[in-house]
């Protein structure tokens, strides 16, 4: 990066974090990738999982098998998160950006305007029955930064993982809104980074246009869904796996995938395709609240 764009996106970064964003910044927006300081990489990690459920003895002991475990963070005590960092396991939380729950403890505190408004409505998704949040609004975004520290920092985890970030490259909202929900997202992964510079972020799709923005932020970036029968066949598939093994190549980005319920000769290609491509896969028997 020459040195006047690495001045500007410093610039764009330092007016992102005293304005609340600064979302709409057009300059900003089109920045080259920005030089920011990472923790500890997550290169050395060869095994992870996730795992949404309730920290029983049993599960403890069967997480203790992997290099990297993701958990909901609000089902844990630091003391049972302090079993596998014992053992030498880093322990990232769960944290939903771009949509909560509809029973959501987090909504308690939420107010009108932190709720995504298209064609002047709340958007719900009933799909998922949680509702599209405004990542513009700064009250909202205060309100993510308390659960982080509240079930992050606090309970002494290595760092987050940030789910429904990839809304922003579904086309589930007009065009105009999901620009603004991209810079905003790009926006809000930057804050975080300069809050908790030590620790990890793990962004959970996002796959066309986010990760390139968020990539210089990011340690690692989750390809869900990573069915072989489908992206070894698909052309958008194949693109993005040659985006993702360049953004590994140039910037040290992990990049981790997952699938549910693959078994046999399935399963073999995907494990076959995941180390052929240098990424690290994960098959789930069910679903991620059970091992």
């Amino acid at each position: 990066m020459n040195s006047m764009m690495r001045n500007l996106s410093y610039l764009c970064l330092s007016v992102t974090l005293v304005t609340g964003f600064a979302a709409t910044n057009v300059a900003c927006a089109a920045t080259a990738q920005v030089d920011v300081h990472k923790p500890s990489s997550l290169s050395s990690i060869e095994s992870y999982t996730i795992f949404y459920g309730t920290p029983k003895p049993a599960a403890l002991e069967k997480l203790s098998a992997y290099d990297l475990v993701v958990i909901e963070p609000r089902l844990w005590t630091k003391e049972q998160v302090d079993v596998l960092k014992q053992k030498g396991i880093k322990v990232i939380g769960y944290l939903s950006v771009l949509e909560q729950y509809q029973d959501a403890e987090l909504l308690k505190s939420a107010t009108d305007a932190d709720y995504l408004k298209v064609a002047g409505a709340r958007d719900f998704r009933t799909e998922w029955k949680s509702w599209s949040m405004d990542i513009n609004s700064n009250h909202y975004r205060e309100l993510l930064m308390k659960d982080y520290a509240a079930h992050i920092a606090e309970k002494g985890l290595h760092g987050v993982f940030l789910d429904t970030m990839g809304n922003v490259d579904d086309q589930i909202w007009p065009a105009d809104i999901s620009d603004r929900q991209r810079d905003g997202a790009v926006a809000f992964v930057a804050a975080l980074r300069d809050r908790y510079p030590e620790r990890t972020i793990v962004q959970n799709w996002g796959l066309t246009e986010l990760k390139d923005r968020t990539a210089p932020y990011l340690d690692a970036i989750l390809w869900e869904d990573f069915d072989p029968q489908v992206v070894n066949k698909d052309r958008w598939s194949q693109n993005r796996m040659k985006e993702l093994t360049a953004l590994k190549r140039e910037q040290g980005l992990t990049v981790l995938t997952v699938e549910v319920g693959l078994t046999g000769k399935q399963k073999t290609n995907y494990l076959s395709l995941n180390s052929k491509l240098g990424f690290i896969g994960q098959v789930i028997k069910k679903s991620y609240d059970e091992l």
